[in-house]
């Protein structure tokens, strides 16, 4: 029955005509993003294979370019984005497989630029932020409620259920044992993958339940239901992927989104960095010892180290020779065994070349700058919690693909954080008003003041 992978793209469609692409976005796309599995096709002679996030994500980008591109802005990294979705394409090209070539295109611009698009063009400039938050918070912490079973039963549900639609398909994705328990992949393919996931929503879910911030009364009604409960559950799911990358990358990221809700910004950021760097350095010399030698006793904590250690020695003179374009996704040769590239930039340069991983450094480092610059200038406590926050999610993320590739909803999640970070503004005077009184802004006070563009 793969046949039902285009029922999400036709009730996106439907969607679209009723509540334009907000609507889509918000009530299909996610859901379908982070509720389903991306490992399963519908594979028509002569298309693309299809999966259901790729299904909705079509006829969205397409109605996003007939509604929605008049209220783009430009921004530098609109440039890397769509320097780093040609490289994807150009490189399967020069590498001599036109067929290849299609495909990735197809993929780069379904998964990478129209989720890029989304989050440029309809949660910022279309008011949807906190609804956005919600969403993302909720079906995360959805998923994560019937993931738990695959900590204790070792079988991911999932992949079953889902399974059954697809006879005959296999992702190739099993649950991997840690400790005598099965590493969480939920939805998301794989432990690693999910660990990004999860950490992405709780910090997004930290901002949402926030309510106190100092100079301003309280935040009613509470925009969460038990938000104790759903930061406890997303912290607690984090821990059951057993993911050391992921782990790592949220500690990143809380530190960085924890700067928003200082008292002092400033001060509180530069003592994050001297702890950095005193933690950091002899972390960092600590790993590399404990990473080196030769690599036994496979699968365990310390033989995944090793591996990911043995990439760079082993794949960076390949890369190298690749030369601007890379070698293709498939056409670079395997070393030693080590076909999983466990390191999203080595991979980009092995696949895309210099220019291309030259790109995606570029789009992810100039959205951190501009979320830094950003948070620091605005006045409000509450505005300046979340520009911290995405800036979190987005180093976060940053931080945790040097240890596993890019791949699953993590590839639309990155592209749609780094789109959301583009259309973030200084917020106007009425809504800094709105922030610091209870009750709301009149109609009076609004007039000749700036908003959202």
């Amino acid at each position: 029955m793969p046949i039902i992978t285009l029922i999400p793209g036709l009730i996106c469609i439907i969607v679209m005509m009723r509540q334009k692409t907000q609507g889509a976005f918000l009530n299909v796309f996610l859901p379908a993003l982070l509720l389903i599995p991306v490992d399963f096709y519908l594979r028509i002679p002569g298309l693309p294979p299809l999966n259901i996030v790729e299904a909705t994500l079509v006829p969205l980008g397409i109605g996003m370019i007939f509604t929605d591109l008049p209220r783009w802005r430009f921004s530098r990294v609109d440039l890397w984005v769509l320097f780093f979705v040609f490289t994807t394409g150009y490189t399967e090209y020069r590498a001599g497989s036109t067929s290849a070539s299609m495909l990735t295109y197809f993929v780069s611009i379904t998964t990478g630029l129209f989720p890029y698009m989304a989050g440029r063009l309809l949660i910022e400039q279309t008011g949807l932020r906190t609804k956005t938050v919600k969403r993302i918070v909720e079906l995360v912490f959805f998923a994560a409620i019937f993931s738990m079973y695959e900590y204790v039963r070792k079988s991911n549900p999932y992949q079953w259920f889902w399974g059954h639609f697809y006879p005959g398909q296999w992702a190739g994705w099993i649950t991997q044992i840690r400790w005598g328990f099965g590493r969480v992949a939920g939805p998301y393919s794989q432990s690693e993958l999910a660990g990004m996931v999860f950490f992405s929503a709780l910090i997004l879910a930290i901002w949402l339940q926030y309510r106190r911030y100092p100079g301003q009364a309280p935040i009613r009604p509470r925009p969460l239901k038990n938000p104790r409960l759903v930061v406890f559950v997303l912290a607690l799911i984090l821990g059951m992927t057993q993911a050391r990358g992921p782990w790592l990358g949220a500690i990143v990221a809380l530190a960085v989104a924890s700067i928003g809700c200082a008292r002092i910004p400033k001060r509180r950021a530069f003592i994050l960095l001297v702890l950095g760097i005193v933690v950091g350095i002899p972390a960092y010399f600590a790993a590399k010892e404990y990473s080196s030698g030769k690599r036994v006793d496979y699968g365990s904590e310390k033989e995944t180290a090793q591996y990911r250690a043995q990439l760079l020695d082993n794949y960076l003179p390949i890369a190298e020779a690749g030369g601007a374009w890379g070698w293709g996704a498939l056409g670079f040769p395997r070393v030693n065994g080590q076909i999983s590239i466990d390191n999203e930039y080595l991979f980009s340069y092995l696949a895309h070349g210099y220019l291309g991983v030259i790109a995606l450094i570029l789009a992810i480092s100039d959205s951190i700058l501009k979320l830094t610059w950003m948070g620091f200038k605005t006045r409000s406590p509450r505005e300046r919690h979340f520009v911290f926050s995405l800036l979190g999610v987005i180093a976060g993320i940053a931080f945790t693909i040097t240890t596993v590739f890019l791949g699953s909803q993590t590839y639309e999640l990155l592209f749609l954080f780094l789109g959301w970070a583009q259309s973030v503004r200084p917020l106007s005077r009425v809504a800094v008003l709105q922030q610091k009184l209870e009750a709301p802004v009149t109609l009076e006070e609004t007039l000749g003041m700036r908003i959202y563009t």
